[in-house]
């Protein structure tokens, strides 16, 4: 019989000492997320796009806001591109039946 030992010399703890983590947000939400940092990213900036050639002005604001409805457009598609290539290479499925 071969017995496993830890650094600390005593044997594997009897049960498990991680008290199981609660979800941070609830699932429509964090699915819900990309797709609502692209729409709102894609809005700004076309807006902000919009607004600017209709009143003919370019703004240091109008740029910062331009600047951040595409980086939110950016990192909205990025976290949605990453989580699709995360569920495709996993075992686990979330479809399956249990």
């Amino acid at each position: 019989m071969r017995v496993i030992v830890n650094e600390s010399g005593f044997g594997p703890p009897k049960r498990c000492r991680i008290a199981r983590m609660r979800p941070w947000s609830p699932q429509t939400l964090y699915d819900a997320k990309p797709r609502a940092f692209i729409t709102v990213g894609t809005i700004l900036a076309l807006g902000m796009m919009l607004w600017s050639l209709s009143a003919g002005v370019w703004t240091v604001w109008g740029g910062l806001l331009r600047f951040a409805g595409a980086a939110l457009a950016i990192v909205g598609g990025a976290t949605q591109q990453l989580r699709q290539d995360c569920r495709a290479r996993s075992n686990w499925r979330r479809d399956a039946p249990p």
